[in-house]
Order: C-alpha cells, then sequence, then structure tokens
C-alpha cells in the first residue's frame, strides 16, 4: 500500500497571490467618531450610581405587568427612584 499523502501541505490549496488595495483613514473623522463613541453620558446634575437589586420571579413579574397596565412600560427605573427619594424623605 502506498503512503498517502494526508499532511497540511498536501491537502490545501491557496489561491493565487494578489495585490492588497491599499486604502486611505481620514485621521481626522476617525478622531470624531472615537470621541462620540467614548464621550460621557449627560446626566441631570452631579455623579450617579449604579443600584443593582435581585428580586424573586413573582415579584419581578408582577412589577413590570404592573409597569406595562400603567402604560410606563420603560419607567421602571423611574417608580425605584420615586420609591427611594420616598424612603430618604420619611414617607
Amino acid at each position: 500500500m502506498a503512503k498517502k499523502e494526508t499532511g497540511l501541505k498536501s491537502t490545501l490549496s491557496l489561491g493565487p497571490k494578489f495585490q492588497v488595495p491599499q486604502t486611505t483613514v481620514d485621521i481626522e473623522k476617525t478622531e470624531l467618531a472615537t470621541k462620540k463613541i467614548h464621550a460621557p453620558v449627560s446626566r441631570k446634575e452631579g455623579k450617579w450610581f449604579r443600584v443593582t437589586t435581585d428580586l424573586p420571579e413573582d415579584e419581578y413579574i408582577r412589577f413590570k405587568t404592573k409597569l406595562i397596565q400603567e402604560g410606563r412600560v420603560r419607567k421602571g427605573q423611574d417608580v425605584v427612584r420615586e420609591l427611594i427619594a420616598q424612603y430618604l424623605d420619611g414617607q
């Protein structure tokens, strides 16, 4: 039985070589895009901190359901901030 050519060199065939076209990069445009991407998010005032909490699934579902029923789909953050403000004010 003859020896089979199973090495990488015999199993791959590369396409012909061709010159890769040179591209020009507009440095100013790139810098502006980079600054826009990395610009800080503007907040109303002062420094902001992220607060996370874990909720049981049933409480979370009830919370989201109530927000949807009230038409406040994206306002969960506002509800939590209102509760924190009420707690701080002693109500």
